[in-house]
């Protein structure tokens, strides 16, 4: 009896042990995550007090391994709170929680079989992004957003083909978008809104074939918009505003089966509004702030579906288009600060619409504005 219990402890013993054998990180990708560690100092949620011991594959707080090879896999540190119902609560710079200093290690580069690294909204990150990333040519997400990181995308960005997910909003990213970029044929979202990037946006950018949504605002993007986005058959949310974006709206951005949001607004866009961006099926359109000019086109239809439709403070003139009266849904609607004339159409689709949203046109009237007069109706004859 003694001697059954003996074989079973060590049989008890061989067995835990080869598995913890099996389940440790390699020894060169615990070094690799120790000197990442060290390069960032995190004071109040403690994430870092897991890390310890030498099986970086278990228990680590934000580390995922391959469950095969037992590499390390994926890096998931964000500066939010996960409430029982899986809310995000972001935190500001002046907060003491979610705050992180430091810089984001070249050490990471060692990690070989990395899929995914997210390390974003942690506020005070700086530094710039390790070139050596595009080594990594696993990668599927890379998001660093939420930040203070700065210098340029790095060049060769396009080396990671099997890249889904570029996320580096809001931090202080400058330079230009890497040409290379369009390389990255797997790419469903770019997000590099909120940095201080300039230069145009590479012209050829309709090779990103599966690009699902695309996120430049508020950066220094200058020149014009290229006609071969409207390649991007899958594009739904496309997002050029506050920029220096200059030049005609291509005809051809109406023509996109799916691009459901479209914002340019704050940009110094010239020409008329294409025909086809208002009979498109867009349920939000923003062109306010720019330098347009000429008629509103007068396309609408029973089909047409505008959760907002922002045309405000640019040159624009005459009359508002009758087919408006004709749409399935008209939300939100700012055609104030142009030059448009004569009377508002009446009908139900526009009935609930405030002053506001025609206010500083000099010669528009009836309603929600004053009645017309015999003079708004002729004066423009």
């Amino acid at each position: 009896m003694c001697g059954a219990r003996a074989v079973l402890t060590i049989s008890l013993l061989v067995l835990v042990t080869s598995e913890a054998l099996t389940e440790s990180c390699p020894t060169s990708e615990w070094a690799s995550l120790m000197s990442f560690k060290a390069a960032l100092n995190e004071p109040n949620f403690g994430i870092f007090h897991s890390w310890r011991g030498t099986n970086c594959c278990y228990g680590w707080y934000g580390i995922s391994c391959d469950p095969t090879t037992h590499r390390v896999a994926e890096i998931t540190l964000r500066g939010l709170t996960v409430g029982d119902n899986h809310r995000r609560y972001k935190y500001t710079k002046t907060t003491k929680n979610g705050y992180m200093t430091g810089h984001i290690s070249p050490s990471i580069c060692n990690l070989t079989r990395l899929s995914s690294i997210t390390v974003s909204d942690w506020k005070g990150i700086s530094g710039n992004i390790p070139g050596c990333i595009t080594t990594l040519n696993f990668l599927q997400i890379i998001d660093l957003s939420g930040s203070l990181i700065s210098g340029k995308i790095p060049y060769d960005i396009g080396r990671l083909t099997q890249l889904m997910v570029l996320n580096l909003a809001d931090n202080h990213i400058s330079g230009r978008i890497p040409t290379t970029l369009v390389n990255l044929f797997n790419l469903m979202q770019l997000d590099l809104r909120n940095n201080a990037i300039g230069g145009p946006i590479p012209g050829n950018i309709g090779q990103l074939k599966k690009l699902n949504r695309a996120f430049l605002s508020h950066n220094r993007i200058n020149g014009r918009i290229p006609r071969s986005i409207s390649n991007i058959y899958g594009l739904a949310d496309l997002d050029l505003s506050l920029n220096r974006l200059s030049g005609p709206i291509p005809f051809s951005l109406g023509q996109m089966p799916v691009l459901d949001s479209l914002n340019l607004k704050y940009n110094k866009l010239t020409g008329r509004i294409p025909r086809t961006l208002l009979a498109s099926r867009m349920s939000h359109l923003d062109l306010s702030r720019n330098a347009l000019r000429g008629p509103i086109p007068d396309v609408f239809s029973e089909t047409s579906y505008f959760i907002n439709l922002d045309l405000s403070r640019n040159n624009l003139n005459g009359l508002i288009p009758k087919s408006m009266a004709l749409a399935l849904y008209i939300g939100h609607v700012d055609f104030s600060h142009n030059h448009l004339f004569g009377k508002i159409p009446v009908a139900s689709s526009l009935s609930h619409l405030p002053p506001a949203s025609f206010v500083y046109n000099r010669h528009l009237c009836g309603k929600p504005l004053q009645p017309c007069t015999h003079s708004h109706i002729h004066k423009h004859e």
